[in-house]
């Protein structure tokens, strides 16, 4: 309830307290007299009737009076003092008081900003000094940063529930996904900007960059190398884009100090290139190997040929001698232009090392769904290693026996694992006809993992990165039996690991250089209600418009958002988007934000910035001064775009109202001069989202000495003001 609402409210009891009490007086006097008395009383009443009435009328409006001027030079400016107090002892210490009120009020208010003098005269000295000695630590901190931020690899640190906690400007690139293509909308307009596909950014899920199944079988691969104590334990993959670059991860697990998983971190190298230039290499080393076959060939036919016959005509020699002489010049050709060293690339398809018994086991399990397998190991050793990419390998091996069974009703039922000379070959067996080469090769075609957008690569493109081959094969001694057969090169398990990276663990105390502590943020899916106000994760946002009519046909022609994660602004993480109304600025509305229809020409329509601005605020809280305006305008355009927002509202003008109730004026730049925010760039959707933001984090200490800690608290509170009633 508003202060002069409850200043009403008690004069009007204590006037209806005191009349009760005089005329419960009056009736016990009326009976204490006798009759003769009462009659004297009567006439006295009647004959003075209006001295009596205008008497009552002014003792009620001296009283009524003086308990407004009580009210007016006291109650509101104490109140006042209160909240001005908790400002300069929280959020702004520089802010001053300038109360009026009784000489008592003002000399008590002067009393507190001498006070606030010498608290901020004590705080500056202290600033400076802690200042000082963190000066050494916060310039190490900013060389490690800027290496971070410079390193020609991404890189990014991620919590056990794959939120980022940490990237750097590489990984950012390579992973964000940008539409560059023009797009064209429903209506057949084109030419118009086109909006971000997908976001990078603190807090926010990995996997909604890169398949979930990819990290978490590089997780559990880890997890299989440290129980097995190998010097090694990086785990390898590719990511393949939507415009077909390669994309090589290499995963490492984050220990805490008890060795416990406390993440894992994400080394990024864009390999596209370095594929290219591999794939160029092998078509030329089988053009060179193809040359040299020949050339060879046809040398050493003619060597025979004169070895068989020496005594032939001396024409026929010299024609045989110039046939060895041009292909000598051929070979000759083909050592001058063969690759030098400097033309190998340096890295080609990431492939990691793995027993042929761990990866066969791996095999049976994933394709427990489809069937049944029995392993079995003939002539293998234990020590047999492989080097591939087991997750592909993995997809393309399940892939094959789903089209056996799908298309050739072929019921796998064997695996076998054998080691003819240095390859290591898989046998796929079934009892029934072998599989057509021509089926073979179309299924070679096709996507391994077609039901997973970010995984678009073929059986033959996984099969050549891993320098697979695959073969139908049908058993003579057996009848009715076939299979199809895997051949993998092997390695040897004696040969030294290649670049082995130990894992990363946290000390138990903060690291020197970088703060590690959002490791340990409380849990990520409990219910947010119960969430304390500075551990949620907040969307601040702000639209401008062409009016202040939602119903009446007003539309939203610039959006700006900017948020917050553990308190801070993230200004790398915002959007400022303006947006084509499809009609008229007015006038009158221009001269507010300076948006004009020439601005918005080309620009995207709502049903495209909608579904962009919905993917930037999911998982978070909005926030917004005024937000049943801004709510509204989004709702207005549910039905148009399909799009609507769920997400829980917090309102700076309502919160306001629960920290100032004797304040009237609750507008953003009242509450920003109170809380010492400076506004730069007003009635811009950015800069006011951007100010709302700083006086929302400057209003949750205020709001925690309130009692309010939860957004079910915040939520609570505002429903009970007065501008929680007010409808657009």
């Amino acid at each position: 309830m508003r202060l002069n609402n409850k200043f009403w409210l008690f004069a009007v009891v204590c006037m209806a307290f005191t009349a009760s009490i005089t005329a419960i007086l009056a009736v016990i006097f009326w009976r204490q007299i006798d009759p003769a008395g009462q009659a004297l009383l009567i006439w006295i009443f009647k004959k003075q009737f209006w001295y009596f009435f205008s008497t009552g009328v002014f003792l009620f409006a001296a009283f009524g009076f003086t308990l407004d001027w009580f009210f007016r030079f006291y109650i509101i400016p104490l109140n006042q003092l209160i909240e001005e107090t908790r400002i300069m002892n929280t959020v702004n210490p520089a802010h001053r008081m300038n109360i009026d009120g009784s000489r008592e009020i003002r000399v008590l208010s002067d009393l507190v900003n001498s006070l606030g003098d010498q608290y901020q005269s004590a705080r500056h000295i202290i600033d400076q000094t802690v200042a000082s000695a963190r000066a050494e630590t916060e310039a190490e901190k900013n060389i490690l940063a800027t290496i971070m931020a410079e390193l020609t690899q991404g890189v990014l640190i991620c919590d056990p529930e794959g939120r980022i906690l940490l990237y750097n400007r590489q990984a950012k690139r390579v992973l964000s996904k940008v539409r560059s293509d023009e797009s064209t909308n429903g209506s057949g307009e084109s030419g118009q900007q086109s909006v971000p596909d997908g976001f990078i950014g603190l807090r926010r899920s990995i996997y909604s960059l890169i398949d979930e199944h990819l990290i978490q079988y590089a997780l559990k691969e880890i997890n299989q190398k440290i129980d097995q104590h190998s010097e090694s334990v990086a785990s390898h993959f590719v990511v393949v884009t939507h415009d077909r670059r390669q994309i090589g991860v290499e995963t490492l697990p984050i220990l805490d100090a008890d060795k416990g998983f406390a993440g894992f971190a994400l080394i990024l190298s864009d390999i596209t290139q370095q594929l290219e230039r591999s794939g160029r290499m092998d078509r030329q080393f089988k053009a060179m190997d193809k040359n040299l076959r020949s050339a060879i060939a046809a040398i050493r036919s003619t060597v025979d040929l004169m070895i068989q016959f020496p005594e032939m005509e001396t024409d026929r020699k010299n024609a045989f001698l110039g046939i060895i002489a041009d292909e000598t010049e051929v070979l000759s050709r083909l050592s001058r232009s063969g690759l030098g060293e400097g033309s190998y690339p340096r890295s080609r398809w990431p492939r990691s090392p793995i027993r042929a018994t761990d990866f066969i086991a791996t095999v049976k399990n994933e394709a427990a769904g489809i069937t049944d397998l029995d392993v079995e190991v003939a002539e293998c050793d234990a020590r047999c290693m492989i080097r591939v990419d087991s997750y592909a390998m993995l997809l393309a091996i399940v892939f094959v026996l789903e089209h056996l069974k799908t298309e050739c009703q072929a019921q796998c039922k064997r695996i076998r694992l054998t080691v003819p000379g240095n390859l290591v070959q898989l046998d796929l067996i079934w009892q029934g006809p072998p599989v057509k080469i021509e089926t073979l090769r179309r299924w070679n075609e096709l996507p391994v993992a077609a039901e997973r957008k970010g995984y678009p690569l073929t059986l033959r493109e996984v099969l050549a990165h891993n320098h697979a081959e695959i073969w139908p094969h049908a058993h003579r001694d057996k009848s009715g039996e076939a299979c199809l057969r895997i051949f993998i090169p092997m390695i040897q398990s004696e040969n030294p690991p290649e670049d082995v990276r130990k894992i990363p663990q946290l000390p138990k105390g903060r690291p020197e250089f970088y703060d590690f502590d959002l490791f340990h943020q409380a849990g990520q899916t409990p219910e947010i209600e119960k969430r304390l106000l500075g551990e949620l994760v907040y969307t601040v946002f702000d639209t401008e418009t062409t009016g202040l009519d939602p119903r009446g046909g007003d539309e939203i022609i610039s959006i700006g958002a900017i948020r917050v994660v553990n308190g801070r602004l993230l200004h790398t993480e915002t959007i400022n988007q303006l947006v084509n109304p499809r009609r008229r600025v007015p006038p009158e509305s221009i001269k507010f934000h300076g948006i004009t229809d020439k601005m918005l020409q080309g620009k995207p329509t709502i049903e495209k910035v909608l579904p962009f601005f919905q993917r930037f605020v999911q998982n978070t809280v909005l926030v917004a001064h005024n937000a049943a305006f801004d709510m509204l305008m989004l709702q207005m355009n549910e039905k148009k775009t399909g799009i609507r927002f769920i997400n829980p509202v917090l309102d700076t003008m309502h919160l306001s109202a629960i920290l100032h109730p004797s304040h009237s004026d609750h507008t953003l730049d009242a509450i920003s001069q109170r809380l010492g925010v400076t506004v730069t760039r007003r009635h811009d959707a950015l800069g006011d989202a951007i100010a709302t933001g700083e006086v929302f984090l400057k209003m949750i200490p205020l709001l925690n000495e309130k009692g309010i800690f939860t957004q079910k608290d915040a939520r609570l509170a505002s429903q009970r003001t007065y501008y929680a009633q007010l409808k657009y």
